[in-house]
């Protein structure tokens, strides 16, 4: 006779216990204290005041009953319950039942929590922890204070001549000190989360130009835009004012390809930069799509090729190296300058120098500095 028993016995152990999906908040809930995970132990998780709430907020501004999370499965509610000062999802007042996930930002009133999610084949056998490194949980915060205090600071990356290695110009690359925020990658993540990607890079754009202003020129500024910015009027005014406010500084606009919507467009966006005395460069090139069309039809001032194609450029292939010569040959014919970026070692450098690149850019010649450090006072 079969025993029922052991063959569920036996599936379970060809195919591993099943895994729970388990979801927890992690933040501070009071102001003082020190931050915690708590796991969503049921369906309906009830946040405020109250001794009766599921997690008890201890904040003047909380509501008795706050807000609910209804978590069933994969799928996480996050619902306001009538509260006086709000409850927040990635910075965005919400008053209606909205879908939350892994990683989101939530904020009721002046507390935030991140929403977490983890794989257990049994639920974790505590409600709540203490765990480390808050300074990065506060993130809405923290975003506030970059934007409205101007917590970070600008980096001047050379761009040298290939004829001699003079500088030719510096990029200006934003920085933040701020724990958490410390990486671009991660400061324009947490930006774009909270909807705040296009202010972060125009705040950008603005202090390099209140930086170097009272300065006399000493090369050509590379300044970057974020993908998400529309090539519209409202960027064409913002960087006339930037260029203006630079003065005799050599203003260079970079441009990511997602931010090319048609070719009309980018030929428009250059043709107004070219009005106010401005240059265009296609940055990344050679990053996901060619942007082949581009360079034909609406040909840039410069080409920013991107490391991942002469990263290597000494020591790689043949045929690497003849769509990379072929390329730069193109760029010359039709009068724009070509940039190499992340040029880390001599070997590549000086390859690139030899196929006709017109400037270098990278470790080798120069990482990142303060302006007192790459554009001292002459």
């Amino acid at each position: 006779m079969l025993n029922l028993n052991q063959h569920h016995s036996t599936t379970e152990n060809e195919h591993g216990p099943s895994r729970e999906t388990c979801w927890f908040l992690q933040g501070c809930c009071s102001h003082e204290s020190n931050a915690t995970r708590t796991i969503l132990r049921s369906e309906t998780f009830k946040l405020g005041r109250s001794p009766e709430a599921d997690l008890i907020l201890i904040a003047n501004d909380i509501s008795k009953f706050h807000a609910e999370i209804i978590a069933i499965g994969q799928v996480v509610i996050l619902k306001d319950l009538g509260s006086t000062n709000g409850t927040y999802v990635n910075g965005r007042r919400v008053t209606e039942p909205t879908p939350v996930g892994e990683g989101d930002l939530l904020q009721f009133a002046s507390l935030e929590f991140q929403l977490g999610r983890m794989e257990e084949q049994q639920e974790p056998d505590y409600h709540t922890c203490e765990v480390d490194g808050m300074e990065s949980r506060w993130m809405i915060t923290q975003m506030h204070q970059v934007l409205n205090q101007k917590q970070f600071w600008m980096a001047y990356q050379p761009i040298v001549s290939t004829k001699d290695l003079s500088r030719h110009g510096v990029e200006a690359l934003i920085r933040c000190d701020i724990p958490g925020l410390q990486s671009p990658y991660q400061l324009f993540q947490t930006a774009t989360q909270l909807g705040l990607e296009t202010n972060l890079s125009d705040g950008s754009r603005v202090k390099t130009a209140e930086e170097l202003a009272p300065f006399p020129a000493q090369s050509h500024i590379f300044v970057n835009t974020h993908h998400h910015e529309l090539l519209d009027n409202e960027l064409i005014e913002s960087l006339g004012e930037i260029n203006q406010l630079l003065g005799t500084w050599q203003l260079v606009v970079e441009i990511h390809e997602a931010a090319v919507p048609d070719l009309q467009r980018i030929r428009e966006f250059k043709q107004n930069l070219h009005d106010r005395n401005i240059k265009l460069a296609y940055d990344d090139f050679g990053a996901g799509q060619s942007r082949l069309r581009e360079l034909i039809e609406v040909p840039p001032d410069y080409v920013k090729f991107d490391r991942a194609m002469v990263d290597g450029l000494a020591t790689g292939s043949s045929r690497q190296l003849s769509i990379v010569e072929t390329l730069v040959q193109f760029c010359r014919e039709n009068q724009i300058q070509t940039i190499a970026e992340g040029i880390d070692n001599e070997q590549d450098g000086n390859l690139c120098r030899e196929i006709g690149f017109d400037l270098l850019q990278g470790f080798f010649y120069g990482r990142p500095e303060k302006r007192e450090i790459t554009l001292p006072l002459k």
